[in-house]
């Protein structure tokens, strides 16, 4: 069994005292760093002014730092203050951080928060714990994603395609028995080359103010957003911008990167990420691989990367507490495997 905690991957820095203003910890994030106080997640969406992230930092910039030390905050909650985790990164950044990231992440981190966010007196105020990562292992994105459909609770055993569609970038590779075919791998733009199609169109006729590319991410999920007190319905918008998106990134990727001798091994393809979750996408791909190949949407499949981080801690580390913990451009997600830690 896995415990898997999801908040939005935003930040921004506040002087407010913020008592009882949520439910639980998830929710009332609120972190203080060098000397200055940070709201993070839902928290930041509620009380912030202009919530914030950069598109895949690294380690060593401060939205990693921060959305990585609430996501071990959140770990630590039910893994305890000792335990090993992986994390993952697109195919363009693996390469340049896999090293790195494991020595300037593997250490003790001492994490002060403010609990009276969720603490409907307010009492408790700051506190603070110190997290210790036994051990950090680094791999591709995808990789995760290929860990989780051939480890987990209806193992693949055949030769497949994966697509994983993201928020900041959309990989794809072959995955054999043996392993990924490397030569297959693609790294391009993600979801957020639609949205700011979207923005585009919208600015045509209305008046977005100053709502942020988060703000925009969240009405582009729901299909509707709120102009000058007025419900803007973005289905049909949704839909031409996702078929430009497709056509002009998703297909020629696809296409230079898959020969037809890969299609003589591989009859699925799995498509996973949150950009899975969008119909009008996932039929293009059907559309274009029909007859040819069986498209599968998992379920769930937002959570396959953080869940093969964790599957991949247990195999490397099986006597340790595993931590998956996936920094998505939308969301960051923590999985514990409660086999191996505290329950």
């Amino acid at each position: 069994m896995m415990d898997i905690s999801v908040f939005p991957s935003v930040f921004e820095s506040t002087r407010a005292q913020l008592n009882g203003v949520s439910n639980n910890l998830v929710d009332g994030l609120k972190i203080e760093h060098n000397d200055e106080s940070y709201i993070i997640g839902d928290l930041a969406l509620k009380e912030g002014l202009s919530p914030h992230r950069l598109i895949n930092c690294a380690p060593g910039e401060l939205d990693f730092e921060l959305l990585f030390r609430a996501a071990l905050l959140l770990a630590q909650t039910k893994a305890g203050n000792n335990f090993s985790l992986t994390l993952g990164f697109p195919f363009a950044m693996y390469q340049m951080h896999q090293n790195t990231a494991k020595q300037q992440l593997t250490k003790t981190y001492d994490i002060v928060y403010d609990s009276s966010t969720f603490n409907m007196n307010g009492a408790t105020g700051k506190q603070a714990v110190s997290v210790k990562l036994n051990q950090v292992f680094v791999i591709p994105e995808v990789a995760g994603s290929i860990i989780a459909l051939r480890h987990g609770e209806v193992p693949e055993t055949d030769d497949f395609f994966v697509v994983s569609l993201g928020y900041g970038s959309c990989e794809g590779v072959v995955s054999t028995r043996s392993g990924i075919i490397r030569r297959t791998a693609i790294s391009t733009r993600g979801i957020r080359y639609a949205i700011n199609l979207m923005e585009d169109e919208l600015q045509k006729e209305h008046y977005l103010g100053f709502k942020t590319e988060h703000q925009l991410n969240v009405a582009f999920q729901k299909g509707k957003i709120n102009i000058n007190k007025r419900m803007v319905d973005l289905t049909s918008l949704r839909q031409r911008v996702l078929k430009s998106y497709y056509n002009n990134i998703v297909r020629p990727a696809l296409i230079n990167a898959f020969q037809d001798s890969d299609f003589e091994t591989c009859n699925k393809l799995y498509v996973v990420g949150g950009g899975a979750y969008f119909g009008d996408l996932t039929n293009q791909i059907k559309m274009e691989f029909d007859n040819i190949l069986n498209v599968i949407v998992p379920d769930n499949p937002h959570t396959m990367a953080v869940r093969g981080y964790c599957i991949n801690t247990q195999k490397q580390v099986q006597d340790d507490v595993a931590v998956g913990v996936d920094l998505g451009n939308a969301n960051t997600l923590v999985c514990v495997s409660k086999q191996s830690g505290n329950e």
